[in-house]
């Protein structure tokens, strides 16, 4: 029986990429992932920070963002964009797939059930064998179970809601605060080519995170429920598609579970599967896309535990600081001056260029230094002039 340099197990987009980055490097790669093409419940929208080095070609782009809006209540913050995409991730995990196998990974239509090591080769369902193990198959995947104990509830987030088939009329993705009260986690409006996906994001457990989102849609698109997933639209008594869908992503309220290692000698965990996701708002396919490729890197050199350092240097900065701030973020205080001072001249531009992904320099400095006057600013009610005919 041949032994490959590295089995990874899992083909979405980190598993894709550390496939297409270890192949790339010379090793002998077999992915092993059960279906493909598949509907993946996901957002689609692609992070405007680091967009430029993210593979989405043409094929897999529904749409390009207009703006990306955050609302609280009756008050909108609507920050135009020019390189937000949003995809069908089908359609671009896919594509990830097949750059892989172009670049020579080989693929194993199965499910992985069995991990053994013995004489430092791992045997993978008993059929096949590999130095190597980099675990991609996301946050309640065999290898995370395999290797390190499963995520706990109360570090996870609840994502669900629907595909509605109505047109946009515009591409201004929206993320909704403030749906349950006193509740960590948002709804979300993202427009695609031909539908609307529509969902939320809470802390798993939350109460009424169902019927929040069912409020949302009755109120943007009034009319009830019909039956085989269609939604009766009140005004033309259409029936258009309602379909559900779901799933869970990490949202570490603690900052120490990013301490603990996701790699030992023959393996390493990346994208879901080693919890690196932003636990602000759930944003996950940057830290997949490149932990993919650093987890290839670092087995590549024969250590798999240089990807602690690798991901370490690249975004750990931006796991802590959102765990520890996350907590704080989501109070209705919090949301009532964020949203007041974020619209004052002194503090928009610097919100819209952190939105963009553009902002250079020390933002924290920066926002003390603003501080002063977006609170005086604040007090008279002023709006920066791209908020001024926003209602």
């Amino acid at each position: 029986m041949e032994v490959v340099d590295v089995a990874v197990i899992g083909g979405g987009p980190a598993g894709s990429s550390a496939a297409r980055e270890a192949a790339e490097r010379g090793l002998s790669v077999l992915i092993f992932d059960h279906a493909h093409p598949r509907r993946k419940a996901c957002g689609g929208g692609l992070p405007v920070k680091g967009i430029e080095w993210m593979d989405a070609p043409d094929s897999s782009i529904e749409a390009h963002m207009s703006s990306i809006s955050f609302t609280y209540k009756n008050k909108k913050l609507k920050i135009p964009v020019k390189k937000g995409k949003l995809i069908r991730r089908d359609d671009w995990d896919f594509y990830l797939y097949n750059r892989a196998k172009e670049a020579g990974a080989g693929h194993v239509i199965e499910r992985v059930k069995s991990l053994k090591l013995v004489s430092d080769v791992w045997t993978i369902n008993g059929n096949y064998k590999a130095k190597y193990i980099i675990g991609a198959d996301g946050v309640n995947g065999f290898t995370r179970k395999f290797f390190m104990e499963r995520i706990p509830r109360e570090h996870l987030f609840a994502a669900a809601g629907y595909y509605l088939g109505v047109k946009p009329d515009e591409y201004d993705v929206e993320f909704i605060v403030g749906a349950i009260p006193g509740e960590e986690g948002y709804l979300w409006v993202f427009p695609k080519s031909d539908h609307y996906n529509i969902g939320y994001c809470y802390n798993s457990g939350t109460p009424g995170m169902k019927e929040a989102l069912d409020d949302l849609l009755k109120e943007r698109w009034p009319g009830e429920f019909a039956r085989n997933g269609k939604w009766k639209l009140e005004e033309t008594g259409e029936l258009v598609d309602c379909k559900k869908f779901g799933s869970v992503i990490p949202s570490y309220n603690d900052p120490k579970l990013f301490d603990e290692p996701v790699s030992g000698e023959n393996w390493v965990l990346c994208g879901d599967a080693a919890g690196h996701v932003n636990p602000i708002h759930g944003e996950g396919l940057n830290h997949a896309a490149l932990g993919g490729r650093l987890a290839a890197k670092a087995v590549s050199k024969g250590d798999p535990t240089l990807f602690e350092k690798y991901w370490r240097s690249h975004y750990s900065r931006d796991m802590y600081r959102a765990s520890t701030t996350k907590h704080k973020i989501y109070r209705s205080i919090f949301m009532r001056i964020g949203f007041a001072l974020g619209q004052t001249p002194a503090l928009f531009g610097m919100l819209a260029q952190l939105t963009r992904g553009e902002y250079e320099g020390k933002a924290t400095r920066n926002f003390w230094f603003k501080l002063p006057l977006a609170i005086l600013q604040a007090m008279f009610m002023m709006k920066h002039k791209e908020l001024k005919n926003l209602t």
